[in-house]
């Protein structure tokens, strides 16, 4: 993650201020930034007085880099999870995956847009759209789906703007946004990356990143986790002696069968078992991770989420200095004086505000469904002896990895016939991110399959 041909972090920063005013701003821009440091190029200067002494802090030094609208930075910039209600005195301290960055010599330029309160505002959410930064774009098609939560991250290096951006997910928020917006989405296990000063929503959290090579993913968890290992299983024989599970796919119904966009899908997602057999690896036919899920399962799930949810924000916004509100009663009342044409509804935020669930009851649904969750993505692994299972992103494994909290990333794996990026998702066993990357690494090498954005107008 080196800068280019040798240039001095400020050139670089610099160059990345320059796209975000032209490109991301543009009229035909993601608008994926909410808010740019203006600190940017005297820090980057500092950083290049560094090397110019000798200094070299590792391969992220003096790289551009941006942040999801929740992570706490003491400097100049809001951290408001996209809402104009939480626009008020910058916090106090870094988010500590922050200060770990920071140590390894990254350049916040600037924090980007999200879906407001990480979706947990309205009943009918609008991805990408907050009220304080408006609607983040697909670039690849300006009406397509850009997915949430984590939007701006994804659209800011999908656009090139930075070659690293953080996110954070509980369920879907970094591998969906990654997927739609052709780039690499990398979950590692709930717990690994510190949350402190992160605004989260769940216990579920995680800090991941968007990056445009899986190198970059593993070289930025080193840096977040202040290790070194992630990188040593990047090698050309990655995939050689791996033993991958997949689930194969069921017979599409005739509606299915007509729609160009899940042909495609589906049609990637074969070529790619195809490419992993013939790079070395094993692959074994799978069950379902769904199967033996109930819906009263489902529906514990949900509730223990929200629940978590209130405690979550409450705590936060109790807790942090100088913001308008500070509860979430205040918060709802806030967006009712603010609401107009266009403003999504809050719903959703509401209903968490109203719910009646003790600590006691919290705690007690997700010691019964936590295990369930696990189990879906244990026993294959278990009874396949598995290295990882990959899936097409439209089978929704995602859900059942982050329901479990296991490690998962998203790869490009082309495009479809209306010029929107499809993607795979590997996943694998708790803590186990080495070797997930070294399969998702293999075959990101061996398909080459990212693409530019190319902006196109009309319906996605």
């Amino acid at each position: 993650m080196a800068s280019p041909n040798g240039a001095s972090s400020e050139a670089v920063v610099r160059d990345s201020l320059r796209q975000i005013a032209n490109l991301d701003k543009g009229l035909q821009g993601g608008n994926a930034f909410i808010e740019i440091n203006p600190d940017a190029r005297e820090n980057a200067r500092a950083l290049d007085r560094e090397r110019a002494d000798g200094k070299l802090r590792g391969p992220l030094h003096g790289v551009p880099i941006a942040l999801k609208d929740v992570f706490d930075t003491s400097d100049k910039m809001q951290t408001s999870a996209g809402s104009s209600a939480l626009v008020g005195t910058p916090a106090a301290k870094n988010a500590r995956v922050v200060d770990n960055l920071l140590k390894a010599g990254v350049v916040i330029v600037g924090k980007t847009n999200m879906s407001e309160l990480s979706n947990f505002r309205s009943d009918t959410p609008v991805n990408g759209w907050s009220s304080r930064g408006g609607q983040t774009l697909n670039p690849h098609r300006l009406n397509g789906q850009p997915a949430g939560s984590s939007t701006g991250s994804a659209v800011a290096v999908a656009q090139g703007l930075v070659p690293l951006a953080l996110g954070v997910e509980t369920n879907g928020s970094i591998i969906a946004p990654a997927a739609y917006n052709g780039v690499i989405g990398f979950k590692p296990t709930v717990g690994l990356v510190s949350t402190e000063g992160v605004m989260t929503s769940s216990r579920l959290d995680t800090v991941g990143t968007f990056t445009r090579t899986v190198r970059d993913a593993a070289q930025a968890l080193d840096a977040m986790t202040e290790t070194n290992h992630h990188t040593t299983g990047l090698t050309p024989d990655s995939l050689v002696g791996k033993r991958i599970g997949y689930t194969p796919l069921p017979e599409l119904s005739a509606d299915d069968a007509e729609d160009p966009d899940i042909r495609a899908d589906r049609q990637h997602f074969a070529d790619a078992l195809t490419l992993l057999q013939a790079k070395g690896a094993t692959l074994v036919p799978v069950g379902k991770l769904a199967e033996g899920v109930s819906d009263d399962t489902y529906d514990s799930y949900s509730l223990a989420l929200y629940a978590d949810v209130k405690q979550k924000l409450e705590a936060y916004l109790a807790g942090r200095e100088g913001l308008p509100v500070k509860s979430l009663s205040e918060l709802v009342e806030f967006n009712e004086r603010n609401t107009g044409p266009g403003v999504p509804d809050q719903g959703l935020l509401t209903m968490i505000k109203d719910l009646d669930v003790s600590d006691h009851v919290r705690e007690g649904l997700w010691a019964a469904i936590s295990p369930i969750f696990k189990d879906t993505v244990n026993k294959p692994l278990t009874e396949h002896k598995l290295d990882a299972i990959v899936s097409n992103f439209l089978s929704g494994s995602y859900y059942f990895a982050a329901a479990a909290g296991y490690p998962g990333i998203s790869v490009p794996s082309g495009m479809d016939d209306d010029g929107m990026p499809t993607a795979l998702h590997f996943y694998g066993a708790s803590l186990n991110e080495p070797t997930l990357l070294s399969v998702a690494y293999g075959y990101e090498q061996a398909s080459l399959a990212i693409r530019e954005p190319a902006f196109i107008p009309g319906p996605g």
